[in-house]
């Protein structure tokens, strides 16, 4: 059974289509890569995958369930949304917050107990956060609450990962340590991972699939796709140059993205 196929899906929001005519599939242990300009449609497009907005027309299926806006399989997916850093107030501890991921699985008023604290454990175990567990969540650097936010998402054993621009907002050194972390939990789980970025390089050697979406436009394919410049101008507009150096590719779009 694949764990995400998409088919003929428009999306977007009321009478606004931002993108049609999209299909592909996330088989076993893909480490698929979702580029576009800003305003694109990527967002739209996972949010559409998890069931948060509904498609347009067209069909989402997790694991053989079509997505609607509530669908059981929906949980099945383990999701590390965009976001900024969370402010020092945050009333929680990192453990508070893995553990809210097991909160899809469980009826309203089930109590944590002692088996879901140790699966918890494993997750941070996972991140290497495990001494950060009492921690407040707003008191971790940027890219620490960006781990716990994966450890979370582990919780319930996913079938899928979607991660959107993981590596934003941290420094540095952070992106690199959590891309790696990436690549190892594509090596190590074996499911597929769809990865929002503009930063394709890190992943080059491990990337089964490039999805394209921005200006009404979408494709999937491989690294032919950045080598078809006419196409990348129908999505970034015609400033757009891509360089290619000893495997690795740049995108120069009006500001500069490490593609």
């Amino acid at each position: 059974m694949r764990p995400i196929a998409v088919t003929d899906l428009s999306i977007g929001y009321g009478d606004r289509v931002i993108a049609d005519g999209i299909n592909f599939v996330l088989e076993k242990n893909d480490l698929a890569i979702l580029i576009g300009p800003n305003g694109g449609g990527k967002t739209t497009l996972v949010k559409t995958i998890l069931g948060i907005i509904p498609p347009l027309s067209g069909t989402v299926e997790v694991l053989g369930c079509t997505v609607k806006h509530v669908c059981p399989h929906r949980k099945r997916i383990g999701y590390v949304p965009q976001m900024g850093r969370v402010p020092e107030h945050f009333p929680a501890t990192l453990l508070d917050v893995v553990l809210s991921g097991l909160f899809p699985y469980k009826e309203r008023f089930d109590r944590i107990g002692k088996e879901e604290k140790e699966l918890a454990m494993r997750a941070l175990e996972e991140v290497g956060l495990v001494d950060k567990k009492d921690e407040p969540f707003g008191n971790l650097s940027g890219g620490q609450q960006k781990r716990g936010l994966v450890a979370r998402a582990l919780m319930g054993h996913p079938d899928a990962l979607i991660f959107d621009e993981p590596t934003s907002g941290v420094d540095i050194a952070a992106a690199s340590d959590f891309r790696k972390k990436i690549i190892e939990l594509h090596n190590k789980e074996e499911i597929p991972i769809l990865l929002v970025t503009h930063d394709i390089n890190p992943y080059i050697d491990h990337l089964t699939k490039i999805i394209v979406i921005g200006r009404g436009r979408f494709r999937v394919g491989k690294l032919d796709i950045l080598r078809d410049i006419d196409f990348l101008r129908e999505i970034y507009g015609e400033s757009i140059k891509v360089i290619e150096v000893e495997g690795k590719f740049y995108l120069l779009s009006g500001d500069f993205h490490n593609v």
